[in-house]
């Protein structure tokens, strides 16, 4: 905390809220966190309307430089802060604000930080030369706009702090007349530097080396198992992990097989979102290996599998995708077959991008299984093409010996217990999948969505949970959820049997409540099953469902 003797006020490091003399706790939103945390930074100087507006820009209704003039308002009633006898923010009329309060929110830690800044060195500079400090504080607001507001960033000028999981230190040096800072990425977990980057500090785009140093950190979790461990997780799995650290709240709305729910252990829609501005600001560095653009690849796989109920019902951006992944994937394929975790990863998102592939991906799978130490990551990756190919006793028996690699309630758990449901209904082994599915989900709310979208074919009666779904759900993202179940899982499957059993369940729930035209025309064309067999009820679906 930041102690402020005179109004006995102090602030947390993030400025995420104060506490007061008496007691009491204040609380600021994003925007006047964000707004706090670059005031502070920038102690004494003046800062435009401009200028502040862009440091709350991720806040969506703030389109007006005028907004400033409302939160600065709030702020100070919050501080208990006179415009005409100013104590933390002093209006400048024309031009903006300055901060003339406490100059530095580094003289105290929480008790748990994400990142900490520090320690600060100066090579070749006068020790009381604020200039590094005030580098440090602009770093962490640069740092804080881009996570989460749970994920604490301090700044510890004087020494490293023991708990916080990573650090960055900076090291100004005073070179050829002008002053530069090597930025250094640290884990908790080990001693070798995560990433480095030495930039002269008076030109510098702050909030990309923010960027850089986040992609950086985020890559280190994807590849925090180290090469060929045993019990290392497919790609998607560890970049979905390696993505929640930077996530945010998920839409509601339908499951997908490591989809997210209120109370549940699966990642957000947010997710794929910020795994993607990370893989696509390491390509646009020059960092364009094989391995980057594989997971670009998987990501986008991910994109449809986590969120694709969603943006299907708005957009349609398959044939663009499909050509993204073919450009991706296809011109560096032998390069990716030389690593087996990388040649498995490749499998998958061949067998996503066309039917076509599977026998080559399954081919790609197995070679690469025969030689691969990560058994975790083969077992669960060939387990699913082996269920795609119709091998449905090899695909059960590969996902339950990943089984117990998995840590129980973690998402790889859970993906692969989403991948045996899936087998098991495609299979017809309908009450074995029910006890399955009881295990993947611990809320009775979110029984709802996961037993439509693993509905049985001939289930006519639905259950309470999927009634209450049902009755919830617009039309629009019903209709979309059908394509993108198709999409997904169904056309992937080699056999029109497996095909049905995936998808008419979930296809006359909805075709009960909203009626056939909830079936888009390319699902109906591909699986005739979906559009056969349904009896209308005398009220109307749409108000049987919505009575209960």
């Amino acid at each position: 905390m930041v102690g402020i003797p005179d109004q006995n006020l102090t602030f947390a490091p993030d400025c995420s809220q104060a506490h007061r003399g008496d007691g009491k706790t204040i609380k600021f939103t994003r925007a006047e966190r964000l707004l706090l945390t670059d005031l502070i930074a920038h102690a004494g100087l003046l800062r435009s309307r401009e200028q502040l507006l862009d440091a709350v820009s991720e806040v969506g209704s703030d389109s007006s430089d005028r907004n400033v003039d409302f939160f600065i308002t709030r702020l100070r009633g919050k501080l208990g802060c006179s415009a005409k006898n100013p104590t933390f923010i002093a209006t400048r009329y024309g031009e903006g604000y300055v901060w003339v309060g406490p100059r530095s929110v580094a003289t105290a830690l929480p008790a748990q930080c994400f990142v900490t800044i520090g320690p600060v060195l100066a090579i070749g500079q006068d020790s009381a030369e604020t200039g590094p400090l005030l580098f440090a504080e602009e770093l962490a607001v640069a740092l804080r706009k881009q996570l989460p507001a749970d994920r604490v960033v301090a700044v510890s000028p004087d020494e490293p702090v023991a708990d916080a999981p990573f650090r960055i230190s900076l090291t100004s040096i005073l070179s050829g007349g002008r002053n530069e800072c090597v930025s250094s990425l640290h884990s908790e977990e080990s001693t070798k530097v995560l990433f480095a980057r030495r930039d002269a500090t008076h030109d510098i785009d702050i909030d990309a080396l923010a960027g850089s140093h986040l992609a950086a950190l985020w890559q280190s979790q994807v590849d925090r198992t180290g090469s060929g461990a045993t019990d290392a997780a497919p790609l998607a799995v560890r970049m979905l992990e390696a993505g929640a650290l930077f996530g945010g709240d998920a839409p509601a709305g339908l499951p997908g097989e490591v989809a997210r729910l209120k109370g549940e252990a699966f990642p957000s829609a947010a997710v794929w979102r910020k795994n993607e501005a990370q893989l696509r600001r390491l390509l646009h560095d020059g960092k364009a290996t094989a391995t980057t653009r594989l997971m670009l690849a998987v990501n986008i796989n991910t994109r449809y599998v986590i969120d694709g109920w969603r943006f299907l019902a708005n957009d349609d951006p398959r044939e663009r995708d499909q050509a993204e992944l073919e450009s991706l994937i296809l011109d560096v394929l032998p390069e990716l077959l030389d690593d087996p975790q990388n040649a498995l990863s490749a499998a998958l998102v061949l067998s996503f991008m066309a039917p076509a592939h599977q026998l080559l991906a399954l081919d790609i799978a197995e070679e690469a299984f025969a030689r691969s130490t990560a058994l975790a990551d083969g077992l669960s990756t060939l387990g699913r093409l082996r269920g795609f190919a119709g091998d449905f006793d090899g695909a059960l028996d590969l996902l339950y010996r990943a089984r117990p690699l998995c840590k129980p309630g973690s998402i790889f758990d859970r993906y692969v217990t989403s991948c045996i449901c899936q087998v098991l209904l495609a299979a017809g082994n309908f009450s074995e999948k029910d006890r399955e599915l009881d295990t993947l989900t611990r809320s009775a709310i979110a029984k709802g969505p996961y037993r439509l979208i693993y509905a049985n074919p001939g289930e006519e009666k639905p259950s309470l949970p999927v009634r209450i779904h049902l009755a919830l759900s617009p039309k629009k993202y019903a209709r979309a959820a059908v394509l993108w179940s198709y999409y997904i899982c169904a056309r992937l499957y080699r056999t029109r049997e497996a095909q049905e059993n995936l998808i008419v369940g979930l296809a006359g729930h909805l075709r009960r409540r909203f009626g056939d035209d909830i079936i888009p025309d390319e699902v109906a064309v591909a699986i005739p099953a979906t559009m056969r067999g349904i009896a209308r009820s005398a009220p109307g679906p749409a108000r049987a469902y919505a009575s209960l």
